[in-house]
């Protein structure tokens, strides 16, 4: 009889599942800061794999089941006006409470040199504009696969493993 009651009271200290959080996930930015191009010259890989990266973003937080997505495409002229969001002065937080967001993800990864970059991931309360969490990894290699797994592993260390 204990042990019923005992599970019974742990059951009921266990918090429900709330709702997913209704978030405006931005595109993600590139940053150049190696001298392997020009200024204002593109790398068409690189502009590739942060369209990618910024599909994967969005694709483990939908699938997280934390979040709920919402459609940024009615901010297009806003993006238009500002550019990159990740570098408009928080930008963000204004446009995703236009759409209903509660928070707001923007990130870039940063490219220093051939083989090192910084992938970036910022999280920010819309109705504030305060930035709820800022994560940063370092990551070695200029592939697909390694722009991933820096973003995989901000997402399942630093991310998810808090508090919504």
């Amino acid at each position: 009889m204990f042990t019923r009651l005992l599970c019974l009271f742990c059951l009921m200290a266990l918090p429900l599942r709330a709702d997913p959080l209704p978030v405006a996930v931005f595109d993600l930015s590139f940053i150049n800061f190696s001298q392997e191009v020009e200024f204002g010259e593109k790398n068409e890989a690189e502009h590739a794999r942060i369209a990618m990266l910024t599909t994967h973003l969005r694709q483990r937080l939908a699938e997280s089941g934390r979040y709920a997505l919402l459609d940024t495409a009615p901010l297009a002229a806003d993006l238009d006006k500002h550019g990159e969001v990740f570098t408009c002065n928080h930008c963000e937080a204004a446009m995703a409470r236009k759409i209903g967001a509660a928070r707001s993800f923007s990130g870039a990864v940063q490219k220093l040199s051939v083989l090192v970059q910084t992938v970036i991931l910022r999280e920010r309360n819309a109705e504030t504009g305060e930035v709820v969490a800022l994560y940063q990894t370092d990551i070695r290699g200029n592939t697909d696969i390694a722009w991933r797994r820096g973003m995989d592993f901000l997402i399942d260390e630093r991310l998810l493993t808090g508090p919504p």
